[in-house]
C-alpha cells in the first residue's frame, strides 16, 4: 500500500518549485491533490503530471494575497474533494531590500501570502479535520527568520518567523485531536524565488533541487510512526549536512538507525549529534527513500 493511499492533498503554490515537486510526490504516493497557485499554464501542467500516477488532480487558480482568493480556493477544494486530509501551507513570495527602500504596498502584498493565507486556508481545512479527528497541517517557513538573520530580508524573515510560531501555536491547540502540526524551513532550493533574490544580489551556497526536499513533506503527512512528529520547526539546510555526513558512514540501507545513531556520538558535533537524536526516524526515512526510488526507477 503507498503511503498516502486514497488521502485528499491541498498544497498552496504548487504549480512550481517546492508546492509542484510535493505535489507529485504525494501523488507518488496515492493521494488524490489540488494544487493552487495564479498561473494556470502551470497549474495545469502539474495536475497532467499528477494525473499520471492514476489519482485525481485538481488545479484551482486564485490569489491568495487576497480573502477572496483563499475562499475561492477552499470552497472549490471543498466542492471536489469534501474533506482535506493533508494541508500545504507553501505559497509565498520573498524580498531582498532595505527597509528604508522598501515599499509599504510590498510589505503588505508579502505578508497577505506569507502568514495571512496560511492563517485563513487552516481556519478553512481546520473544521472538517476536527470533525473526524485526523489531520496533518504542514508549512513551508524558511531558514531565515528562524535560523539565519541577514540584511535586506527583514519582512520576509519577520514573515517566516510568523509561520513558524502560528504551527507551533496551532498545535498546542489541536494537537490532542490526532491533528499534526508541522514547519519545514527550506535552505537554498533551486526555484524561481532564489533566482530573483541572486537578481537582486543575493548570495547562496549550492542549492538543491526541489526533489530534494519533498520526501520531508511525504514523511510527516503519512502515518510512518506510532509517535508522529508535532509542532516541529525543521531546519532543512542542517538536516542535509546531516544526510551527507551519514552517506559517507553508510553504503548499504541495511542499517539499523539506533545503532548508528551511537556510532555517531563521538563524530558529531553537539549541536548536531542532538538534531540526529531528535529526528532519528526522519533520518532514516530519508537515508531509505532515496535508495527506493532509485530502485523503483530502474525497475
Amino acid at each position: 500500500m503507498k503511503l498516502l493511499e486514497g488521502k485528499n492533498a491541498l498544497i498552496t503554490g504548487g504549480g512550481r518549485g517546492i508546492g509542484r515537486a510535493i505535489a507529485l510526490e504525494f501523488a507518488r504516493n496515492g493521494a488524490n491533490v489540488a494544487v493552487t497557485a495564479r498561473s494556470k499554464d502551470q497549474l495545469d501542467q502539474t495536475v497532467n503530471d499528477i494525473e499520471e500516477y492514476g489519482v485525481k488532480g485538481l488545479a484551482i487558480q486564485a490569489d491568495l494575497s487576497m480573502v477572496n482568493g483563499v475562499n475561492t480556493c477552499a470552497n472549490k477544494f471543498l466542492e471536489n474533494f469534501k474533506i482535506c486530509d493533508i494541508l500545504v501551507n507553501n505559497a509565498g513570495t520573498s524580498q531582498y531590500c532595505t527597509v528604508i527602500d522598501y515599499p509599504v504596498e510590498d510589505f503588505i502584498y508579502l505578508f497577505n501570502l506569507n502568514v495571512m493565507s496560511y492563517f485563513l486556508m487552516t481556519k478553512r481545512m481546520l473544521p472538517g479535520m476536527i470533525e473526524q479527528q485526523n489531520g496533518k497541517i504542514l508549512m513551508t517557513a524558511s531558514g531565515n527568520g528562524n535560523f539565519v538573520f541577514v540584511s535586506k530580508k527583514v519582512a520576509y524573515s519577520a514573515s517566516k518567523a510568523a509561520i513558524s510560531a502560528m504551527a507551533k501555536c496551532l498545535d498546542s491547540e489541536v494537537g490532542g485531536q490526532n491533528i499534526h502540526v508541522n514547519v519545514i524551513c527550506p535552505g537554498p532550493i533551486e526555484t524561481q524565488l532564489l533566482e530573483e533574490n541572486r537578481q537582486w544580489g543575493a548570495m547562496f551556497p549550492k542549492a538543491d533541487p526541489p526533489e530534494a526536499i519533498s520526501p520531508m513533506y511525504l514523511f510527516l503527512a503519512a502515518n510512518i510512526i506510532k509517535r508522529p512528529y508535532r509542532g516541529r520547526v525543521i531546519d532543512q539546510y542542517s538536516f542535509f549536512e546531516l544526510l551527507s555526513i551519514l552517506k559517507g558512514e553508510i553504503n548499504t540501507t541495511d542499517f539499523n538507525i539506533k545503532e548508528l545513531l551511537k556510532s555517531m556520538k563521538d563524530k558529531l558535533s553537539k549541536e548536531t549529534y542532538l538534531l540526529f537524536r531528535k529526528n532519528q526516524e526522519l533520518v532514516d526515512f530519508m537515508l531509505r527513500y532515496e535508495y527506493q526510488i532509485a530502485e523503483s526507477s530502474i525497475s
